[in-house]
């Protein structure tokens, strides 16, 4: 709960910070923006280990790569959604659209052989 109040401060002091130089310097109150969200990622992103070793533990219950397939699929999704905020952020929004549906066409990719794999298996149980 104490992580949860420190990374609202941060977030609060970044927004803080980043809508003060906005008008006078933009090109600062970006640089703000960006390492805020850093910060807030690199917090983040220690808390999630447990979580992945979790995952680890099931990768008995899915047949060949299906569960480090799954991870790619989250990582993918997550650079994506933070590639389309960071352009957002910078009033790129046709790059944003682009990182985004990249990212999701990635995902697709890497889920393919998963998808092919459960397919099959339906098709196998129907016969």
């Amino acid at each position: 709960m104490m992580l949860l109040f420190k990374l609202a401060v941060v977030a609060f002091v970044a927004a803080v910070l980043s809508l003060s130089l906005k008008k006078d310097q933009p090109a600062y109150a970006f640089v703000v923006s960006v390492c805020g969200a850093v910060v807030l990622i690199a917090a983040v992103v220690r808390q999630i280990l447990p979580v992945v070793d979790w995952l680890n533990t099931l990768n008995g219950y899915l047949p060949g790569d299906g569960m480090a397939c799954l991870l790619r699929v989250l990582g993918i999704a997550l650079v994506a959604q933070l590639a389309g905020d960071v352009c957002r952020e910078a009033s790129l929004n046709a790059c944003a659209t682009a990182a985004e549906l990249g990212g999701r066409i990635l995902a697709l990719l890497q889920a393919l052989p998963l998808l092919q794999a459960l397919l099959a298996s339906y098709a196998g149980y129907l016969q």
